[in-house]
This record gives C-alpha cells, sequence and structure tokens, in this order.
C-alpha cells in the first residue's frame, strides 16, 4: 500500500451523489437570499462559497470576484468589492462609518444617515477571524489580515497586519537576497 491513500484517509473524498445535490442545493439557496434581499447591485464571478448566518445589506452595490469564500456570520453593511481568490473567515463585519456626530447641535441620533463608505479588497487576501472593516477603506492584494484586527484605514499590499487599529507588521513574502 506504498504510495496509496485509503478513501477513508483522503482529505477530500467523494461524497455520495444525493449528499453532494443537498448541498449544491443548499448553497445555491444562501447566494439567492443574499440577492433577494434586494435593493442593491449584486454581481458574483463562479465559484462563490458561502457559509450559513451571511447578514448582507449594502446601500448600493456588492461585488464579489471568482473563488471568493464568505464563512459563518457574515456581516456587510458597507458597498463592497472583493477581488479574485479571497477567503473571508468567520464572524468578520465590514461596516461603513454612517453615523456622523459632528453637528454639535444634533444629537446622533438625529443626524442623518451617510451611507457611502466603500469598501475594496483586492485579490488573493485572507481578513482571519473576527475581522473588522470600518470603510472607506481599501485593502490591497496579498494582504492577509490576523483574527480580530480592526482595518480602520488602508492596508499596504503583500503584507501581514494585526492590531486594533491594524498594521502592516511585516512584507507577506521575504525579501529576495542580493547576491
Amino acid at each position: 500500500m506504498t504510495g496509496e491513500v485509503a478513501a477513508h484517509d483522503a482529505p477530500f473524498r467523494q461524497r455520495s451523489w444525493p449528499l453532494r445535490w443537498v448541498r449544491l442545493l443548499v448553497h445555491r439557496l444562501r447566494i439567492s437570499r443574499m440577492k433577494g434581499r434586494g435593493g442593491f447591485h449584486f454581481a458574483t464571478g463562479p465559484h462563490l462559497a458561502v457559509a450559513r448566518g451571511a447578514d448582507v445589506r449594502p446601500p448600493h452595490y456588492l461585488e464579489l470576484g471568482h473563488h471568493v469564500s464568505i464563512g459563518k456570520n457574515f456581516t456587510c453593511e458597507a458597498d463592497l468589492r472583493v477581488g479574485n481568490y479571497v477567503l473571508i473567515s468567520s464572524n468578520v463585519s465590514i461596516i461603513g462609518k454612517d453615523h456622523p456626530f459632528d453637528d454639535p447641535t444634533k444629537t446622533v441620533y438625529t443626524q442623518p444617515r451617510v451611507d457611502h463608505s466603500p469598501v475594496t479588497i483586492g485579490s488573493d487576501v485572507l481578513l482571519g477571524y473576527g475581522t473588522i472593516v470600518v470603510g472607506p477603506v481599501t485593502i490591497g492584494d496579498g494582504c492577509i489580515i490576523g483574527a480580530g484586527a480592526v482595518v480602520t484605514r488602508d492596508l499596504p499590499p503583500y503584507t501581514i497586519c494585526m492590531g486594533v487599529p491594524a498594521k502592516p507588521i511585516r512584507p507577506r513574502y521575504p525579501q529576495a537576497s542580493t547576491i
């Protein structure tokens, strides 16, 4: 049995055909539920995976590239544009700066809501568990955002970012050594 992997040990073993059909149906229902909330432009590429509990309510648009995976309990209340090959972990929230508080003659409750805080996430990005993104921000291509980070400003491409507020910690790829 050298070089062979038993079927029960394979990391991505094949599921029976009824289970595959049920999973496909549930997946399509989740996506149609996101579209069905209405009132905004929804566009997506192929290979979108959405786990249960996604609450998506952008004011104007939601555009997802191809090969995007969204974890459980995802919340989006800002306009969102996502690139390709993006992983969004569970309990990630993307919200906008929608409650102004700069008019001293009005309470926060009575000030008109500002609903345009677009968030742009580049391609090849990972948002760690529990990340909060407060728009308007741009997350560059190739970024890795650590678990529990709060993104309040633009992040440069190909960096690993962590903290509250999220800051670049180091480059994603080591620099090539000079010979």
